[in-house]
This record gives structure tokens, sequence and C-alpha cells, in this order.
């Protein structure tokens, strides 16, 4: 059997669809950032006491901030961070001090978790978008101390 000979206009065809197709595979903002859109946007609880607020993701990272409220007065803040990649990071600024980070440990659509073993707590944080609503889950690695914010849009 001989080998396929490609020449002229269909060899720079070939390579030019070669090219498009490894770039597509190595980069990683736009399939990624997709899946997680899911968070962007305003959430609140349904008391109105905690609310969150992430960006869309634009040129590798999402950035968000998280406020417990008593009224209008903001009792504590955090601000935070996702670096978009294989596997995310997600960075977190409690009362600004930080970052804390956690890897992206798993992601499907609409829902994505993050873990840091060695963190005091949490150690686990999992997002997951239900229509207009959104749940934060966070817990020590074994499932321990676990709480659920549940969000629904601003």
């Amino acid at each position: 059997m001989g080998c396929l000979k490609i020449g002229g206009p269909m060899k720079r065809a070939f390579i030019a669809l070669a090219l498009g197709l490894s770039a597509c595979a190595s980069s990683p903002s736009s399939a990624q950032a997709d899946d997680l859109d899911f968070m962007s946007g305003c959430w609140r609880n349904d008391d109105r006491t905690y609310k969150e607020v992430w960006t869309k993701p634009e040129h590798g990272y999402l950035f968000g901030y998280a406020l417990n409220l008593n009224g209008e007065a903001a009792t504590y803040f955090e601000q935070t961070r996702i670096e978009l990649g294989s596997p995310a990071t997600f960075n977190a600024y409690p009362g600004g001090f930080g970052p804390s980070e956690f890897t992206e440990t798993s992601r499907a659509k609409n829902t994505v978790t993050f873990a840091n073993p060695s963190h005091d707590f949490p150690q686990l944080i999992t997002y997951t978008r239900d229509g207009r609503r959104m749940t934060a889950t966070i817990s020590r690695m074994n499932g321990d101390q676990m709480q659920v914010f549940n969000f629904r849009r601003c």
C-alpha cells in the first residue's frame, strides 16, 4: 500500500485545517468559560441576608464577591476569583485576606466542585444551577459540617 500524497492547494488546506483543530483543542478559554457561565449574575438567599455576584467569564477569569447583609449594611464580605483552565482554580479572599485556593475536582452541565483538603473549612465547594436557582454547598472532604446556600436571581 502507498501513502496518500497531498500537494499544492490541497496540502495548504490540510495544514490550515490541522492548525485550526489543534488551536481549538488547546484553547481553554471558550469551552471552559461557557461551562462556568451558569454562575454569572446576582444571587440572593430568600431572606435577603446573603448575596453573591459573579461576572461573566472573560479573558480566563470569573470575578465574584459575597456579602452577609443586615438590612442594607454589609456585616461580612468575601472576594472571589476563578481562574479558568483544566482544572479551574477557585481563589477566596474572606474579609479581603487570602487567597485560599481550591482546585476543580469535577464539572458537569451547570455544576462544578472545587476542593482543598488542607484548608481548615470549607474543604469542598460545589455550585449547582437549576433554572433561576443556584445552590452553593460547602463541607469538609468527608461531607461533615455541610452547609447549603440556596439562591435565586436578584
